[in-house]
């Protein structure tokens, strides 16, 4: 992490300009952003606070900062000053060398209380503790660039073991640096997590939900057009508690996508994008009225990129998505889709980001298309001093099944201390507050929890 008080040194300042005016001028470089941030790591839409039905551990600020790094070229002169990247810098990691790659290790260690374990109606209140580990790896390469990112989180209950959680993410990116004017990008990615116990989802007997993904891509700069070819599939799997694949949920989406960015290195550029989806179940029977939920689709999205160097960095995009369900019974999956990423820095201490998200997910409900659920969420950040970072956020979540009359909605609020104790070790703190209310009867509930705890770092 950069030092939030002070700017680039002229040395390291010159070392990014010289880097930006040598390197694919449709790469993402956000050079008032670290340029060391791992791309694995990245957070696409709102997935920090704006839950999408999965009961997963609050994202860290960065990596919000690391999607807009990747997604937005700005100009070599705007690479002036670091943004505050929401983390102390007294015992910023350093990381251990391994050859040419660096890998930072952490974990997180804490304990506290909360009014509901089961995050559900009914819920009751107690104790628990939880163990994070968080393992990233980067190259150091002068070309090409290589990005790994483990994390794992289990909380445990004592007085409730049946509400224990585990969830898990992994990813890798490589960019390949073909030429001046072309890049190739890959990515695979890993999730494993628990369905919120109180959505409409978890009373089909599923409680699980793993997703594997891979995407490969090639950039090409034609003039004042990027243009960026890419393919990519998605397999969802919903298992039980036992393990076993239970669900008619099982599916694989397969998506091929065109871009076109514009190239004018100005503060607003506008981009296009179009793709073709194919989403193939299992079983072709996936529920009892045995409906063929096999679907063909399409989406297209327009919107802004925004580089207006340290203050206001982002992307917006807003469309139209529709899966065409093979049976007639079924109404086509479709619907508005917006989605994008923003980083306002108003100071070197102090720095914002905003999300907004869409997802389309599968269902096995009878006479329901599938579920479209829009998320968003905004934090801030604000060093005090070297030692002492405090944060505060608000998410929302609204998801809502097409062909029955089911919505649901989840609001969640953040706030949370971090002091360094030490060049490896940190104090945290934190409280949430969440609520969830849903058209079908007694599923509402709201949960608040206190956490404090320890984490160490190399």
């Amino acid at each position: 992490m950069s030092n939030p008080a002070d700017p680039l040194g002229a040395e390291e300042a010159g070392d990014v300009a010289v880097q930006g005016t040598a390197r694919n001028p449709t790469q993402a470089d956000v050079f008032p952003l670290r340029g060391t941030f791992n791309s694995a790591e990245a957070e696409t839409g709102s997935s920090g606070l704006g839950t999408n039905g999965r009961v997963q551990p609050v994202r860290s600020f960065s990596d919000r900062l690391a999607a807009v790094n990747r997604a937005v070229p700005l100009p070599e002169t705007l690479a002036d000053t670091a943004v505050f990247d929401g983390d102390t810098e007294f015992d910023a990691a350093e990381g251990i060398r391994l050859g040419s790659f660096t890998l930072t290790p952490q974990l997180t260690v804490s304990s506290g209380w909360t009014d509901n374990t089961a995050g559900a109606a009914n819920g009751t209140s107690g104790g628990f503790y939880s163990l994070s580990p968080d393992v990233a790896l980067t190259s150091g390469w002068s070309r090409h660039q290589f990005d790994m990112s483990l994390r794992g989180t289990f909380t445990g209950y004592p007085e409730s073991p049946d509400d224990n959680d585990t969830s898990v993410t992994a990813a890798a990116n490589l960019r390949l640096d073909i030429s001046e004017a072309t890049q190739v990008n890959t990515g695979l990615a890993y999730s494993y997590a628990r369905e919120d116990d109180s959505s409409a989802e978890s009373t089909s007997g599923t409680d699980n939900v793993q997703t594997l993904s891979g995407t490969l891509g090639a950039t090409r700069a034609i003039g004042l057009v990027a243009a960026t070819a890419s393919v990519g599939a998605e397999r969802n799997i919903y298992t039980s508690d036992g393990g076993s694949s239970e669900s008619g949920r099982d599916n694989t989406l397969y998506s091929t996508t065109l871009r076109l960015d514009g190239n004018t290195g100005s503060v607003l550029s506008p981009f296009v994008e179009g793709s073709l989806l194919l989403r193939r179940y299992d079983q072709t029977c996936s529920d009892s009225l045995c409906e063929k939920r096999d679907a063909n689709g399409y989406q297209l999205r327009g919107g802004l990129t925004v580089a207006s160097g340290p203050k206001i960095t982002g992307e917006l995009g807003a469309g139209w998505r529709i899966e065409d369900i093979e049976d007639s019974r079924l109404e086509n999956l479709s619907g508005l889709v917006v989605d994008g990423s923003l980083v306002w820095s108003p100071s070197r201490l102090t720095t914002v980001t905003a999300g907004v998200g869409t997802s389309f997910d599968s269902t096995d409900i009878d006479g329901a298309s599938g579920s479209i659920i829009y998320s968003g969420d905004i934090r801030l950040a604000h060093a005090f001093s070297d030692r002492l970072v405090a944060e505060t956020g608000l998410g929302y979540s609204y998801r809502t099944y097409q062909g029955v009359s089911i919505e649901e909605s989840t609001l969640t609020g953040l706030g949370g201390l971090t002091f360094a104790l030490t060049r490896n070790v940190a104090l945290t703190a934190d409280y949430t507050h969440s609520r969830f209310d849903s058209s079908q009867s007694g599923s509402d509930y709201t949960e608040n929890a206190v956490e404090a705890g320890l984490r160490f770092r190399h």
